[in-house]
Order: C-alpha cells, then structure tokens, then sequence
C-alpha cells in the first residue's frame, strides 16, 4: 500500500511539473547559497587572511540571517500556491473516492521527495561551489588564493535543520490546509462566476499615507546616525503602503474609472477596465511581493556596488597620510615629543618622515541651537540639532594650511564640513562668546579619522594654547557635573587636548618596521599608531563582503522574483483561457481580444517594476546618508551605481517577460 502512495506521489510530482519544477531549481539554489554563505562564516578558508577576517564573518553572518528569514517567507508563498492551483486535482480524487486522510498522506509524500532532492542537490551543489565563491572572494579582498577542496561540516549541519525544518512546518501546513478544504463546495464554486471586487476606500488612504510617511521621512531626515535608526520604520511602511496599493488603491482607481459612464462604455476600455479590475483582485499580493522584492534588488544592488566603486576614495579620505598616531595630553610640550618620536622611529627603520601635520585638539559633542552650542554626554536617540565641533589652535592651523592669519582673543575662524550650514556671525561654545572672523570654505591638513565623523562637523580655530584649555576646563567641569548626576562621582583633573600626527615615510615598504620602532619610543599609555597598509586588508574586507553579500542576496531575490512572475504567468494564462472563449462568443473579435490582453498583461507586468523604481529613486536621500557611515561622501559614486543597476535591471526584467509571456500565450491557445 505504501508502495502504491509514493508511485502515485512521484506521477502526480512528474504531471505537474510546469509548477513543480521552478519550486524544486528555486529551493535547489536557495539551499545552495546558504550553505555556502554559512560555509564561508563558520569554516576556516578565511582564516588565512591575516586582517579583517572577523569584520567579514559578521557581514557574513547577516548574510545568513536574511537567507534564512527570506527563504521560510519564500518557500511558504510558492509551496502555498502550488496547494490553491492544485484544488482541482483534489476535487477529483474526492470524487473518486479518497478520504481527506489519503490526499494528504499523497501530498505529505510529496513534499518529502521533493525535500530530499532540493536538500540533497542544494548541499551537493554548494559543496562543488563553496570553493568558487572563496575564490571570487578572495579576489575582492585581492588576497592570495590557494587551491584545494573542502567540506564544512558546521554548513552541512545548518542547512539540513534549517530546510529540513521549513520542510516540516510545510508539511503540517499541508495536513491542516487539507483537513480544513471543502473540496467538493470548491469545485462547485468553480463553476460560478467571479464578484466583481469592491472598493475600499479606508484601505486606499491608510496605503497612501504609509507611503507617504516613508516617502516624506526620506526626504527630510538629515543626519546619517538618524537614519539609520529611523530607516526600518521607514521600510516597514513603505512595504505595507505598497500591499494596500496593489490590493486597495489600484481597485478604487479602476472602479472610479468604471463609474465614469462617458469613459468605460467604448469597447477598448470597457474590456480593458473589467479586465484589470479582475487581474488586480486575483494578483495583487503577487505584484506587491515582485515590486517589494525588485526594490530590494535594486537598493541592495545599488548601495553595496557604490561603497566597493568608493572604496579606494573613502580608504585614502580615512587614511591622507601613511602613518596616524593619535593621543591624549593638554601640553603643545607632548605634541612635539610625538613628532620627535615618529621621526626617530623612521630613521630607526631605515627611512624618513614626509609630509607630517600635527595639532592639539579638543572635539566636543553637543547641541547647536541658533548660535549656541552646549555640550551633551549622552545625546541618547534625538540627534536634532547634534553637532561635533573640533577646536584647534591659530598656530598649529597656520602651520598645516600654510597660512598667516591672525585672531583676538574673543575671535574664531569656522569651517563647517559636509552638508552643515551657519548662518550668524557669532558663536557660544558653553558659554564662551566668540566672533566668528572668517568662514573657511576649506580646511586642508585634517587627520583621517576627522572624517569618519558621522554627524555635521565644525572646526573652531582659536587664537592660542590658552583659549584652548579655557574651554577644555569648562568641558571638564560640564562632563563632571553629568557626570555626577548620573551617580558618577569622579576627581576633576587637567583637562586633556587630543593629539593628531599622521606622516607618509619615504620607503613606504618600512610601514611594520616604524610601528614597532615608534611603540619602543612612545612610553605614555593611551597613545596609538596605526598604519594605512596594515588597515587595508580590513578596510578592503569591510567593503568587499558588503559587495559579496549584496550580489549575492540579489540573485536569491531575483530568483525568487523570476518563480513568482513565472507562476503569476501561468495563473493568468489557466484563468484567461476560460474568458478568452467568452469574450469570442459575445462578439468581440480576436484582434481586440488579443490588444486588451496585452494592454492589460503590460500594464500588470510593469507596474511592479516602476513603483520599485520610484521606491528606489524617493529613498536616494536616505541611502545616501546611510552611506556616509562607511564614508561614502561622494554622491555621483552612488548615483552612477544606482543608475547602472536600474538600467540592468530593467533590462532583465524586460527578458523575463519576453520568456513568461510565451508560455501565457501559449497556454491560452491551448
């Protein structure tokens, strides 16, 4: 008996394989990329890399989280509508006398030969391309590759409990989803015609408003750090408006336009219009998971390209010379004792000391309110108004911008960096009142790490070392007295500048020999020295596994989108047969016939594609700030990369519907 169950589920399984076999080359190719991602976060082939190795797991890491949330919401949705178009086949074995209990042992086989195949060939195949993808890999990082082959069995482990795991839910989902069908009332309900759907109204505003919420945050939102905090909220919205528009706000347009009594009654539109109405009712959902999954493709794909494209430009903008070292110490005495250090450290190394620039400085975080800036320890999630005002000495600006200006006491030059703007002639900085002389379009000679500063930054310059220390005792105090409040009692000594000396070296091969030269010399604890070459590896991992990742989540959602398009295409071609034979026997002739279906099938193809295109385009601003933490601050990088991804995508999209179009004609002439 059981014998005869599983032929009769591997018939069924080859009978319907126009819907079986996307499902199982999807499944297939999902399980294959997790297990090499999971592979290349939990083996050891990157443990050769002597830098960054950690950075690049974590980013791999959340690879692995996406795929494994994406690929349970995926497997679901298609296994799900493999059960509805099924409903037919169910009503006949009903009439032939099977039990509830029969069709769903036959499906339960099912679901299980087609999970040990997909787990089987997806393991098998991510074995035989672990290797190559370590090889793509290890290009990006422009790392030595080694040659060789492995199995991580830590990937194998993840990936059978993960799939074997979404495997089960979908076979209880089948036991309940069967024992609660009313077969035999479906396959009459098959029989009536379909209602018209209704419009709502209430659906179609909450839709738009989401939108717009997501739209308007967008556009507004000014600092990066901000960003980030509010961009799933955003996300969130923006998703759920793009349901309800395909679900709600598509219906209610339609059925305005049927109510337009001069406009629906001429031929073309009244099929046209009748047709959509039904099209948006039995598809929406589809189309909402096409537009939400194309945006991400094009988001994903846009954004990690730009920070590879910027890599090299944001490496040098946080690294402007060879070598940082970087302190604390309130005395111009310790500045000249590092400068002094790292030139004897080149010479112990067998090279010398170009290019230096030093200074004492005193960054401060606070809040700037017209033309007050008062500081703040713990500016906690409100970062309105949230500024990093940098201040240095007239002297040390002089010497590295190779200048000759002059300031009073109550006297500052300003500059403002990235997008911040400043519009009065004085400033308060806790208290102290300064005129501002000059705004500096300009500020040459600033440390790389200045520039990874995430929120608008000003640079102050004052006139000497005891304007300096005027205002770092008063941030002493101020930092004490926040301090104590919080029930942090602490003893107020010296208020401490930072030091910043950074220098390129004549033999830039003697990188390793200066550091450990200068580490000997430098005695002072909290005094660090850092390389740009051996930054690289890590910086280039960073960016690299971003890439990495990104491509290759944008395959899973593009694969994904194709199943999706492919069985959309094929419901609409099984449901149009039927009104095809209706519309000719009304009296409708085969030509309008055929330029209805097309206007329609267009209409409903491409609208996924441009929503996520003007998702895209709306979210710039957002993604632009997003990227100015990783310092990304050129924009024409990103606006190329968005650009080229849009343009490719489209491209594609137009192929795949080239390709699911002939199969939707082919089935209406069926």
């Amino acid at each position: 008996m059981s014998f005869f169950y599983s032929k009769f589920a591997l018939n069924n399984l080859v009978k319907n394989k126009r819907f079986i076999v996307p499902y199982v080359l999807s499944t297939i190719f999902t399980i294959m990329s997790f297990y090499i991602l999971s592979s290349l976060a939990f083996g050891d082939n990157l443990n050769k890399l002597p830098n960054g190795i950690d950075a690049t797991k974590q980013v791999l890491s959340l690879g692995i989280i996406v795929i494994a949330i994406f690929s349970t919401i995926f497997l679901f949705y298609t296994y799900s509508f493999l059960v509805k178009r099924r409903v037919k086949e169910f009503g006949l074995y009903s009439v032939l006398g099977m039990t509830k209990k029969q069709i769903a042992k036959i499906l339960v086989l099912e679901t299980i030969f087609i999970a040990v195949t997909t787990i089987v060939l997806g393991i098998g195949l991510g074995i035989i391309f672990d290797k190559l993808m370590l090889l793509v890999l290890l290009k990006l990082f422009s790392a030595t590759v080694t040659f060789g082959f492995s199995i991580t069995p830590i990937a194998v482990v993840f990936s059978v409990l993960l799939f074997g795991g979404i495997f089960f839910l979908l076979l209880l989902y089948t036991v309940i989803k069967i024992a609660r069908l009313r077969i035999v009332a479906l396959l009459k309900d098959e029989n009536k015609g379909e209602k018209e759907p209704k419009s709502r109204w209430i659906l179609a505003i909450i839709g738009l408003a989401l939108i717009g919420y997501g739209y308007y945050t967008a556009q507004t939102v000014q600092n990066p750090v901000k960003a980030l905090l509010v961009f799933f909220y955003a996300v969130v919205a923006v998703i759920i408006g793009t349901y309800l528009v395909f679900m709600a706000v598509s219906i209610t347009v339609l059925k305005i336009m049927k109510n337009n009594k001069n406009f629906y009654y001429k031929p073309k539109n009244f099929i046209s219009v009748s047709g959509l109405l039904y099209r948006m009712k039995r598809n929406a959902v589809g189309l909402a998971n096409i537009c939400i999954l194309s945006t991400m493709v094009l988001v994903t794909m846009g954004s990690t390209s730009a920070l590879y494209a910027g890599m090299e430009k944001s490496y040098n903008e946080r690294f402007p010379r060879q070598l940082m070292v970087a302190g604390y110490n309130s005395t111009n005495e310790k500045l000249k004792e590092i400068e002094n250090n790292a030139k004897l450290s080149a010479k112990e190394a067998g090279t010398e000391v170009q290019d230096l620039v030093s200074y004492n400085s005193l960054p401060m975080v606070g809040r700037l309110v017209e033309d007050k800036f008062n500081f703040e320890s713990n500016v906690g999630v409100d970062l309105s108004n949230v500024k990093m005002i940098v201040v240095l000495q007239l002297k040390d600006y002089n010497k590295f911008a190779n200048k000759n200006k002059t300031l009073e006491s109550n006297e500052i030059l300003l500059h403002i960096d990235k997008k911040g703007n400043y519009n009065h002639n004085s400033i308060s900085l806790n208290g102290s009142d300064y005129k501002i002389k000059e705004k500096l379009s300009e500020f040459p000679g600033t440390i790389g790490s200045d520039t990874a500063n995430i929120m608008d930054t000003y640079y102050a310059v004052v006139k000497d070392e005891k304007e300096i220390t005027k205002l770092a005792t008063k941030l002493t105090e101020l930092s004490s007295k926040e301090l104590e409040k919080r029930g942090i009692s602490i003893q107020t000594g010296t208020p401490t500048l930072q030091n910043y000396v950074a220098f390129n070296i004549k033999d830039t091969t003697k990188e390793a020999k200066v550091i450990e030269s200068f580490k000997k010399l430098e005695k002072q604890s909290g005094i660090e020295i850092e390389g740009k070459e051996e930054n690289k590896l890590t910086f280039r991992g960073v960016f690299a596994s971003f890439l990495f990742i990104g491509v290759f989540i944008s395959f899973i959602f593009v694969i994904s989108q194709v199943v999706i398009m492919y069985y959309k295409q094929i419901s609409e071609g099984y449901e149009d047969k039927g009104n095809f034979e209706i519309m000719r026997k009304v009296g409708i002739t085969d030509k309008q016939i055929k330029q209805s279906i097309r206007s329609q099938v267009l209409l409903i193809f491409f609208s996924p594609l441009i929503i996520a295109t003007l998702h895209t385009i709306v979210a710039y601003p957002f993604i632009e700030k997003i990227l100015r933490l990783f310092l990304i601050t050129d924009n024409s990088i990103f606006l190329q990369a968005l650009a080229v991804t849009i343009v490719v995508f489209a491209i594609f999209y137009l192929i795949v519907y080239a390709i699911t179009s002939k199969i939707y004609y082919r089935i209406i002439k069926e």
